[in-house]
């Protein structure tokens, strides 16, 4: 699987590495990802407010997600709940 990571906003590499590491896992359960590209964006200065974005590469048409947060570790956790439930409802999907 290819990762792409649009890192506007020049949060810490621990934050990038932790989001891979939610997508990568996610993929092993559901073996249907081909790529996935997060971008990351400050919307706001004080209080720092982040927007990721996350395209996931699946057969047929791309998911795509976003979420907006000024804490990181509640986004990337949003973030992995809405990704889960979107690949859930494609592989539902795909079976039928």
């Amino acid at each position: 699987m290819k990762f792409t990571v649009r890192n506007q906003a020049k949060i810490a590499n621990k934050y990038v590495r932790f989001a891979k590491w939610k997508i990568r896992k996610l993929s092993g359960k559901f073996n249907n990802l081909i790529y996935s590209e997060i971008y990351i964006k400050k919307e706001s200065a004080v209080p720092a407010v982040y927007l990721a974005t996350v395209k996931l590469g699946v057969p047929g048409h791309d998911i795509v997600l976003s979420s907006k947060s000024d804490n990181l570790k509640k986004l990337w956790s949003d973030l992995s709940f809405k990704i889960k439930r979107q690949l859930r409802k494609h592989a539902s999907k795909r079976k039928k």
